[in-house]
C-alpha cells in the first residue's frame, strides 16, 4: 500500500485502451468550496468496473540513492512512492490517521500484555518474498536487530521504537511474531513499516549496499521491472504471483520531472497523469486551464509554521511579548491570502502534534486566538508605547526580523500579511528573504526573530517530536531552534509516548499541545490543502489526505 505525499504527479496511459490523447472529460477543475479533512478524495470506483491494464506515469525527482528506506540516505517521498508499491507494511493508515492491520500481510496484530508490553503478529500464511521465501518472524527479528542502534555498522536513518524492544521471537509457528518491549512504546503500530527481508538485513554490508540503485527482493502487488540509469526512470510491473487482489494496472513508470515541468508533463502525450499542487498557486492557476483533469483535495500532514526565537538576548525571549505578537496575527486571513486561490475555504490549524482531520485533532489555540484589542493592551502593559504608528520602549523601536525563503510566492504572501497585521499593533516587521541553504543556516544559528518553515506532523508524533522541544543547555540546543525551554513539555512527551491506552494517550497529546501553545514556541499557520491535479479517468487515486493508497486498486475507467 502506498502513502501518497507531495511527490504525487499526473500520469498518462499509453497502453491500448488507455491512451494519452485528449481525455473524455471536458470539464475544467475548480477549487473545492470546503476544506476536506479526515477523508480521502480518490475518485473511488469498484475495481470490477475498471479497465484492466494501462500505465500510470508518476513524476518524481529521480532514482533514489538507495531503496532501503531505513538506511541513512533512504527516507524521502520519492523513495516511499516506489517502495510502498513493493514492500510489506503491517498496518494501513485510514483517512482519519488511524491504523488497521493490512490483511495482505497481517491477519492480526494484538497487544497481548501491558507489562512487559508484548505484541503478537499473526502473518498472512500466503505472504511470500519475490524469491519464494515466506515472510516470517525472522524478517521482523532481522529488522529489529538492524535498526535498534546497538551495531553502529548499520547506517540507520533512526532507531525510534526499535531501541525500546527487548526481543523478537518466534510464536507458535514461523508465521507468528512475538515482540516484547523493555519499556512501553505506545506508537508500536508504526514499526516494521516498511518491512524488509532478513536476507538483506542480516549483515551491515547487505543493509548498507544491497539496495543501492537495486531492489533485490520485494513482496507487493507490483515488482521491479527495470531501472533505467540513463533515462532515470523506474518501472514497476504487476506482480503475477501476488496473493492479494490483483493489480489493475500493467505498470507504474516513475519519470523525472522538476516542479517547473509539471504543467508541460500534464499537457504532453506520454507525459504524466497527475501532479501535486501543494502550496503552488501558480501551478493551480495553470491546472485550471486544463481539460480532462480534476482537482482533488484532502488535507495532509504538511503545514506552515511560524517559529519564534526565544533565545537569550532575543527580543522574543520575553514570553509576554511572544503572546502579544501571536494575538496580533490573524491566521485565517493569512491562510486565505497565501493559498486561498487553491482552496477558498482554507483556514488555520490549531495543533502542533496532530494534523487537521485526524481522529486526535482538536484546536488548542484558543488562548492565543487573533484579537487586535487584546494584543494592543498586552503591549501597552509591557511598556511598549506608541510613537506615531510604531511602538517604542526606552527609545528603542519594536522591530522583528522575519526570515523567509527567497523566491517562494507563498512565503511572500505570508510575510506581506504579517507586515500589515503586526503594523496594525505598532510592530515593525522587517522581512529578510534568504536562499534555502542560508535560511537553514539562520535557523540553526538563531539568526532570526521569526522564521517561516514548512513542517510535517509525523505519524508517530509523541515518540519523535520531542527532539524539537529539547531542553537547551548553554549552546547545546539539539533540534530546539526556538531555544525555548519547558521541562513539563519534555516530560509529558516521554510519559505520553509510553501510555498504551489510546484514549488517554490522545488526551495526553492534546494536553501537551496546550502547554506548547502556552510557551508560544511556534504558531502553526495553515495546513496544505493536499491538492492534486488528477486525470479524470484515473480512479482510486488522487488526494489521500492522511491515508494510504491501495496500489492494487488504482486503475482507469476508460
Amino acid at each position: 500500500m502506498l502513502l501518497l505525499t507531495a511527490a504525487l504527479a499526473l500520469a498518462t496511459t499509453t497502453t491500448a485502451g488507455c491512451g494519452s490523447g485528449t481525455p473524455a472529460d471536458t470539464s475544467a477543475p475548480v477549487a473545492s468550496p470546503t476544506l476536506i479533512a479526515g477523508r480521502a478524495d480518490l475518485n473511488p470506483v469498484d475495481v470490477s468496473e475498471l479497465k484492466s491494464g494501462g500505465e500510470l506515469h508518476w513524476p518524481y525527482e529521480g532514482i533514489p540513492v538507495t531503496f532501503n528506506y531505513h538506511q541513512l540516505d533512504g527516507p524521502s517521498e520519492d523513495n516511499a512512492a516506489v517502495v510502498n508499491a513493493l514492500m510489506p507494511r503491517p498496518f494501513r493508515k485510514a483517512a482519519d490517521g488511524g491504523r488497521q492491520p493490512d490483511p495482505d500481510y497481517v491477519v492480526s496484530a494484538t497487544l497481548t500484555a501491558p507489562s512487559p508490553q508484548t505484541v503478537r503478529y499473526i502473518l498472512n500464511p500466503n505472504a511470500t518474498w519475490s524469491d519464494g521465501t515466506p515472510i516470517t518472524w525472522r524478517d521482523f527479528a532481522a529488522q529489529w536487530k538492524a535498526l535498534n542502534g546497538t551495531d553502529p555498522a548499520y547506517q540507520v536513518a533512526g532507531s525510534n521504537g526499535y531501541d525500546d524492544i527487548a526481543s523478537v521471537a518466534r510464536g507458535g509457528d514461523d508465521k507468528q511474531v512475538i515482540v516484547t518491549f523493555r519499556k512501553p512504546f505506545a506508537e508500536w503500530q508504526g514499526l516494521f513499516s516498511p518491512l524488509y527481508p532478513a536476507s538483506n538485513y542480516s549483515t551491515p554490508i547487505a543493509f548498507n549496499t544491497a539496495w543501492v540503485r537495486k531492489i533485490p527482493v520485494s513482496a507487493g502487488p507490483f515488482v521491479l521491472q527495470a531501472i533505467d540509469q540513463v533515462a532515470h526512470t523506474v518501472t514497476l510491473a504487476r506482480n503475477e504471483k501476488w496473493w492479494g487482489p490483483k493489480a489493475k494496472l500493467d505498470r507504474i513508470v516513475f519519470k523525472p520531472y522538476a516542479l517547473s515541468q509539471y504543467f508541460q508533463g500534464l499537457t504532453t502525450p506520454g507525459g504524466i497523469d497527475f501532479a501535486p499542487i501543494g502550496y503552488n498557486t501558480t501551478l493551480a492557476r495553470q491546472i485550471r486551464t486544463l481539460r480532462g483533469f480534476v482537482l482533488r483535495q484532502s488535507v495532509n500532514r504538511h503545514y506552515q509554521e511560524l517559529l519564534f526565537n526565544g533565545g537569550p538576548g532575543a527580543p522574543l525571549a520575553d514570553l509576554a511579548l511572544r503572546r502579544a505578537i501571536a494575538r496580533g496575527l490573524d491566521r485565517d486571513s493569512i491562510a486565505k491570502r497565501a493559498i486561498g486561490e487553491i482552496n477558498e475555504a482554507i483556514h488555520a490549524t490549531g495543533n502542533h502534534i496532530y494534523p487537521l482531520g485526524s481522529v486526535e485533532y482538536q484546536d488548542n489555540s484558543g488562548e492565543l486566538s487573533f484579537n487586535t484589542a487584546v494584543a494592543n493592551q498586552q503591549l501597552d502593559a509591557l511598556g511598549w508605547r506608541r510613537v506615531g504608528n510604531r511602538r517604542q520602549l526606552g527609545g528603542k523601536p519594536l522591530q522583528l526580523r522575519v526570515v523567509i525563503e527567497a523566491a517562494d510566492p507563498v512565503a511572500e504572501q505570508v510575510s506581506l500579511a504579517m507586515v500589515e497585521q503586526l503594523g496594525a499593533i505598532g510592530v515593525t516587521a522587517i522581512v529578510q528573504p534568504l536562499a534555502p541553504k542560508l535560511k537553514e543556516q539562520a535557523l540553526r544559528a538563531g539568526n532570526f526573530d521569526l522564521i517561516l518553515n514548512r513542517e510535517e506532523t509525523p505519524s508517530m508524533p509523541l515518540s519523535t517530536e520531542v527532539r524539537r522541544y529539547y531542553d537547551v543547555i548553554g549552546t547545546d540546543i539539539g533540534s530546539n531552534y526556538a531555544r525555548i525551554n519547558n521541562g513539563d513539555v519534555v516530560d509529558m512527551f516521554s510519559q505520553s509516548a509510553q501510555n498504551l491506552n489510546d484514549e488517554q494517550r490522545t488526551a495526553d497529546g492534546n494536553s501537551l499541545d496546550k502547554l506548547i501553545w502556552e510557551v508560544v514556541r511556534s504558531v502553526p499557520l495553515f495546513p496544505s490543502p493536499g491538492a492534486y491535479a488528477v486525470r479524470s479517468t484515473l480512479a482510486n487515486f488522487g488526494a489521500p489526505g492522511l491515508s494510504d493508497i491501495d496500489y492494487a486498486q488504482i486503475g482507469f475507467t476508460s
